[in-house]
This record gives structure tokens, C-alpha cells and sequence, in this order.
């Protein structure tokens, strides 16, 4: 019985300098308390709701009003793609910067039917 004990004991010691070389060595020290850092902040950020957007929200929900759901996702594809194809078409960076505006607004397009339909949550245009 002592001897499978000490067998435990010697695999754990293992674990524990192997653990300790891979999270806390010289070299990852950083990253590992970036990681623990974002561990720890991570569940602040689930503390925002629809609401504290203020009046971006009355604006999309406008826009979700007006044009139906699949209308509205299908725009949002086709922004996202031809903001897509001009970012990586243009030379310039004003092009790129309008480019990216495309693909913004196809995301947002895009956002109000997926959540709706997808993350079943119905309560953002009420």
C-alpha cells in the first residue's frame, strides 16, 4: 500500500513541476497572467443589456420595423460581402475605411435577425 502511495505521490509531483513549467515558467509567466486577468474580468462584460446602447437602439429597431427580417438579414450578407470584396480590392486607405463602414453596417443588419431568430431573445424591439 505504501508503495502505490508513493507511486501517487511521485506522479503528482510530476504533474504539479510539469504544470509549473508550462503556466509559470520564465517564459509564459505573461501570458498566463493575461490569461488570469481576462478570466477575471470576463464576467463583468456580461453585465451590459440592449438598453445602455440609448437611442442606437430606437434607430435599429426603426430600421427592423420597416423592413422584415429575412429582407433585412439578406442586405446584411450582401453588405458584408461587397465591403469584403472593396477592402481587399482597394489600394487607398479612405476606400478601405468606407469599405469597412459597409461591412459595419452589414453586421448590424444582420445582428436583429440573428438575435432574434437564432438566440430566441425577443424582448430587443419590443
Amino acid at each position: 500500500m505504501k508503495k502505490c502511495l508513493k507511486s501517487v505521490q511521485s506522479r503528482l509531483r510530476a504533474v504539479g513541476a510539469a504544470a509549473y513549467h508550462r503556466f509559470l515558467s520564465r517564459r509564459e509567466i505573461k501570458s498566463t497572467i493575461v490569461a488570469a486577468c481576462l478570466a477575471f474580468f470576463a464576467p463583468f462584460a456580461s453585465a451590459v443589456s440592449v438598453s445602455d446602447l440609448g437611442p442606437a437602439t430606437d434607430v435599429i429597431c426603426l430600421i427592423s420595423a420597416y423592413i422584415s427580417g429575412p429582407w433585412l438579414y439578406g442586405i446584411g450578407i450582401v453588405l458584408i460581402i461587397v465591403g469584403a470584396v472593396a477592402i481587399a480590392s482597394s489600394e487607398s486607405t479612405i476606400g478601405k475605411l468606407i469599405s469597412s463602414v459597409f461591412v459595419g453596417l452589414g453586421l448590424a443588419a444582420c445582428a436583429i435577425p440573428i438575435v432574434k431568430n437564432h438566440l430566441n431573445i425577443q424582448y430587443t424591439c419590443a
